[in-house]
């Protein structure tokens, strides 16, 4: 999920729900489930570089395990290139290890100071299997916002009960609500369909 998406996303929750303050606790927790999308979704390895396939692998650092962002700048010149420059040249070689060790499909390149990781190409099956994992990823994150729909039903019901909303704000509410959902619906679908494309055309 690029940058742009989630950015878009983002704000397409922010004016589905500026209308109702009574929706300020959904679009906070809209939000943070789409995030969870961008955060899921970089992880997923396909023949594109990305920082996100490196977040799952951590170093000893300082007696701890920690990202490897944690202690290296991460950059990522190309489509298919993820540079590791570490802060301290002596992390260079526990980097490559830490790599190695996490068997990410990845066999690193040390180049001066620096661990560079080259993206093999993926077979047709891989393309398959990868679109598979995206879009039962998405399917994931469109439950989690259902699920989200029915507590903010539960929670309106409950507040027509005890006299705090009228009957004619509780449906008002509902009927952002919904249109909240739709958006954000339409929107996870639309990511999986450009995430299927760019993976079909890798």
């Amino acid at each position: 999920m690029s940058r742009n998406a989630y950015k878009l996303a983002k704000n397409k929750i922010a004016e589905a729900c500026k209308e109702e303050n009574n929706m300020t606790e959904f679009q906070k927790n809209a939000e943070k489930i789409m995030g969870n999308l961008k955060e899921e979704l970089g992880k997923i390895r396909t023949s594109r570089a990305s920082e996100g396939i490196l977040d799952t692998v951590t170093i000893p650092y300082y007696g701890q395990e920690s990202p490897i962002k944690s202690c290296a700048a991460i950059n990522v010149p190309n489509a298919k290139t993820i540079e590791i420059h570490p802060w301290d040249i002596k992390m260079t070689q526990v980097i490559a290890n830490a790599i190695l060790k996490a068997n990410i499909g990845f066999t690193p390149q040390i180049i001066g100071n620096a661990v560079r990781l080259t993206m093999p190409p993926m077979t047709g099956e891989r393309r398959e299997q990868v679109s598979k994992i995206v879009g039962s990823v998405c399917e994931e994150h469109k439950v989690s916002i259902r699920n989200l729909r029915r507590k903010k039903l539960s929670e309106l019901a409950e507040q027509e009960k005890e006299k705090e909303i009228s009957k004619d704000q509780r449906h008002g509410v509902e009927k952002e609500l919904q249109k909240s959902v739709d958006i954000i619906i339409k929107t996870i679908d639309e990511i999986f369909t450009k995430k299927e494309k760019e993976i079909m055309a890798e």
